[in-house]
């Protein structure tokens, strides 16, 4: 009996989607974030993995039966064309992969060649290649992803010393590899490219929903909360949900190509917008609960705005969401609000106006069409020939940081110096903070992936090896935009067992050399961030603290005031504070890891923190209270429906409501005060008398 072939590709979404969400749990991968370790279990591409696996094998498996060692450079060349696929339009994806194959062809050619003339002649070579490369990154993220890979490629070529005519064949392999590659990824294996940024944006709705439902068992446990129980329930889902937002809405831009009528664009941007508006209501909800005055609604609409958002979740990890399937969510949000005048009716009221916003948004998505082009901004003419200063140093960085590396392998004798450089490329970031937690994702994956590299090398017989690279380049592939560290293992892995494959040295000996060289080039390009040509260090915690303050508090005093703000006012200013608060979180948890747990300081930087997502809260449901008329969002500047009620049931940071005008007058004058100070920098005495102020600021509204 044969099974209807959607049937099974139904079912297969749906394991994936499961594993997607349990793949890890969300309390690790919240532990996770805040420390700076990017975890996207919902990113798995299990296909784009596959086509790179049948791309990468089935080379592999003709090198090995030819006995032809050269061939793995036809491996190598269709395992880079898979990893620089950018996704989106098949335009683009096609030009990304056609600029990548010509570029790493003649890079081959030329570098090997250059190679076969010896060091005198190779490292002027490879310093105007990695520098012509290093420039490309001010064009744009698709531009720098070739030219990351088109530096690797020629690091490895320097290491496959030829003569012209054996250039020539070498770059013939790499071509073939990367025309085998597009073949199969472009014409014979399409996939969808938005797959990633829908499951993105089913990720947002499902934590939104995630951060509503918990608040359920808040209320069903009627216990008080202690007060690192209160930071980890506030902070940790605010934040993660606010990077994910900002980072969907920038690669949904960057995917859709420069066409604002592209359809995807047209269905996945108007979710992300109304995330962001239904966000504005759960963190309402958050807040009354956690501050003790919920109603005896309150379970009721924060269950129905739980499967309201599970529902959306689902629909729009599908190819074509179905605007009909809103209605019901719509309809029954609107129904919990008819009558009450309580924070959670007037959060439902706000969610159920999105989602209608939305529905209009996916019945009205255009097909795609050329959009008219855009003028180009002029260039300044010190800047037309070599970019912004910036660029420049990054690219000579990048250059003597390679060089350098390449030194080294030839002092020392390294066996296989291309990994050593390899790591340099990779790792090299224009500022040091991003380069650090790079190098230490490299190392950790290196390392690791050598040892079961060296394991498997040691263990299993070729024939074995050699069915492995499939499932590898798989992994490799489907978990590059899950985490860093756990793609570094499995393309070490592969790249090991490539190695294994075509060479004399086996098991050990390849993994340790790997594991050696990726370490040794980590730290030769953190030195080099730190030492050659520096960018200015990044913002210290006093400074994020001070800017997240002043954010969190100008938040506020645009809530509270007498007249309400603008629907398109009040987001920036909450969209503000939210970042500046995750950037100042995640700095602070960093200095935690590095032992100082005990500090005077940082005890009052957690308490601040705590304090600021409190008052973001509270400026939320005041927001949502505020007097005001009932009109539409939708691309305008007015205030959403949910606020037209007059009454007011939550209160600032903890305490029932307060008179509005006391409110306002007390935060407008905090921010004038924080406006005309000589920093926005918060010292350890500074910190202690504005965690003072604004703590003093509570008790008064909550005595009136």
């Amino acid at each position: 009996m044969t099974k209807n072939p959607h049937a099974i590709l139904r079912r297969t979404r749906r394991v994936l989607a499961f594993l997607s969400g349990s793949f890890m749990p969300v309390a690790i991968t919240h532990w996770l974030g805040v420390r700076a370790i990017s975890v996207a279990p919902e990113q798995i591409a299990l296909r784009e993995g596959l086509r790179a696996g049948v791309s990468v094998g089935s080379v592999m498996l003709v090198a090995w039966y030819l006995h032809a060692p050269l061939m793995a450079w036809a491996a190598f060349a269709a395992f880079w064309t898979c990893l620089v696929d950018p996704g989106g339009l098949a335009r683009v994806r096609l030009e990304t992969q056609i600029k990548f194959g010509l570029s790493g062809t003649l890079i081959t050619g030329l570098m090997s060649a250059a190679s076969g003339f010896g060091v005198f002649c190779v490292f002027p070579a490879l310093g105007v290649c990695v520098f012509i490369c290093g420039l490309q990154r001010m064009r744009g993220a698709i531009a720098t992803q070739i030219s990351v890979l088109a530096a690797i490629v020629a690091v490895v070529a320097v290491c496959y010393p030829q003569t012209p005519i054996g250039g020539v064949q070498l770059a013939g392999m790499f071509l073939s590899g990367s025309a085998w590659a597009m073949l199969v990824c472009t014409w014979a294996w399409p996939v969808d490219p938005y797959s990633p940024q829908r499951q993105t944006c089913a990720a947002i709705f499902r934590e939104q929903a995630h951060m509503a439902g918990r608040l359920r068992n808040f209320l069903l446990a009627r216990r008080p909360l202690n007060s690192q129980t209160k930071y980890y329930a506030v902070s940790a889902y605010r934040r993660d949900i606010r990077n994910r937002i900002e980072q969907a809405r920038a690669k949904i831009e960057i995917l859709s190509g420069g066409l604002p009528t592209n359809r995807a664009r047209a269905s996945l941007l108007p979710a992300v917008e109304a995330a962001d508006r239904i966000f504005v209501a759960v963190m309402g909800f958050e807040h009354a609960v956690l501050s003790g005055v919920p109603t005896a609604a309150a379970p009721r609409a924060i269950r129905l705005v739980t499967a309201a958002l599970n529902r959306i979740a689902r629909e729009i990890a599908r190819t074509d969401p179905r605007p009909e399937r809103l209605d019901r969510p719509i309809d029954v949000l609107r129904a919990i609000s008819v009558g009450q005048a309580d924070i959670f009716a007037k959060g439902a009221r706000l969610c159920a106006d999105a989602l209608s916003d939305l529905q209009t948004a996916w019945q009205d998505a255009p097909l795609d069409r050329p959009a008219p082009a855009q003028p180009l901004a002029p260039t300044p003419a010190g800047r037309r020939l070599l970019g912004p200063p910036q660029f420049i140093r990054h690219a000579m960085r990048l250059t003597v940081a390679v060089l350098v590396a390449y030194a080294i392998s030839l002092i020392f004798e390294l066996s296989y110096a291309y990994w050593a450089m390899m790591a340099v490329v990779v790792v090299t970031q224009p500022s040091a903070s991003a380069t650090l937690p790079r190098a230490l994702e490299r190392m950790a994956g290196s390392i690791a992936g050598g040892i079961l590299a060296a394991i498997m090398g040691v263990a299993l017989p070729l024939p074995v090896i050699l069915v492995l690279i499939f499932p590898l380049a798989t992994l490799t592939i489907a978990l590059r935009s899950v985490n860093y560290t756990a793609c570094v293992m499995f393309m070490t892995q592969l790249f090991v067992l490539v190695t294994d494959l075509v060479s004399t040295t086996h098991g050990w000996d390849v993994a340790l050399s790997r594991a050696t060289d990726n370490i040794i080039g980590s730290l030769v390009g953190l030195v080099a961030c730190l030492t050659v040509w520096p960018e200015k260090r990044a913002a210290t915690l006093p400074v994020l603290l001070g800017q997240a303050f002043d954010a969190n508090i100008a938040y506020a005093a645009l809530a509270a005031r007498t007249e309400k703000a603008g629907w398109g006012e009040i987001e920036q200013a909450r969209r503000k504070a939210g970042t500046t608060s995750t950037k100042a979180e995640i700095l602070y948890q960093q200095t935690c890891l590095e032992g100082l747990r005990r500090s005077a300081y940082l005890k009052s930087c957690g308490d601040l923190l705590f304090e600021l997502r409190q008052l973001a809260g509270a400026a939320s449901v005041w927001w949502l209270e505020h007097p005001a008329p009932a009109t539409s969002v939708a691309g305008t500047n007015a205030a959403p429906a949910s606020g037209a009620n007059t009454s007011e049931c939550s209160a600032p940071v903890g305490t029932v409501a307060s008179p509005a005008p006391e409110r306002a007058r007390h935060y407008a004058a905090f921010e004038r005060e924080r406006t005309t100070a000589a920093s926005t920098a918060l010292t350890p005495a500074e910190l202690t008398i504005m965690l003072t102020r604004l703590r003093a600021i509570e008790r008064e509204l909550a005595a009136q």
